[in-house]
């Protein structure tokens, strides 16, 4: 399934962003409940600290995934350093149907690609950007706005307020990140908001993974409930 037919459906969207790119922990996600996995490269992860690898190096990971699981599958390209043009295309070539970036390091180029485009805002963004991002042709946003200074923290009014912000200003669908350290009975909240979807990673997921498998599997049968 592509990422396009996942947004095209009315489900909540459960995202499993992998703490490595392996298929070990890609079919622990999809097993467990996830709608669609995302993979790393060119960047050292802010909360885990992992430095993640080269397209180079990733490629026949995602080749075997695409083999073992075809599963919907994305990328974050990079940060700073960002895969180049060729690089993008080969990603689509071996069956990755999205990307997730911040818009502060997406290359114009990236918004030519044919994968479904999810433009994450960061926490210096301002609402007059917002709007902007459907004219960029984005399909999705990312809504990743807490401070790094804040990450693993409790939900707040606040943070409400900040995204429903943001998800009344756009018609396009609208992803939380687990910036916060969401717990279950905060879905529902979160969904009732507007969010389309989560994308969960190493703050609930945990890092092993028995952890990361148990929290896939703990957000998947409450975000479908």
């Amino acid at each position: 399934m592509k990422f396009s037919d996942l947004l095209n459906s009315k489900e909540s969207i459960l995202v499993a962003s992998l703490p490595e790119n392996s298929v070990e922990y890609a079919k622990a996600a999809i097993e467990n409940g996830a709608d669609a996995i995302k993979l790393h490269v060119n960047l050292k992860h802010r909360v885990t600290g992992k430095v993640h690898e080269t397209w180079t190096k990733v490629r026949e990971v995602a080749r075997a995934i695409k083999s073992e699981l075809d599963c919907c599958t994305g990328i974050v390209p990079g940060a700073e350093t960002m895969a180049g043009s060729d690089e993008i295309e080969d990603m689509e070539a071996c069956g990755l149907s999205f990307f997730d970036v911040y818009i502060d390091y997406c290359p114009v180029y990236l918004l030519k690609s044919s994968m479904s485009k999810m433009l994450a805002l960061n926490y210096t963004y301002t609402p007059s950007m917002v709007k902007g991002l459907a004219k960029l042709n984005a399909d999705a946003i990312e809504i990743s706005i807490i401070d790094p200074s804040d990450y693993g923290s409790s939900l707040r009014a606040m943070d409400l307020l900040r995204y429903s912000e943001i998800i009344e200003q756009t018609d396009l669908p609208c992803f939380l990140p687990t910036q916060k350290k969401i717990s279950n009975s905060e879905i529902k909240t979160l969904v009732d908001l507007g969010f389309r979807g989560l994308i969960i990673g190493p703050i609930v997921t945990g890092s092993d993974l028995i952890s990361f498998s148990k929290a896939v599997r703990s957000f998947s049968e409450v975000l479908k409930s």
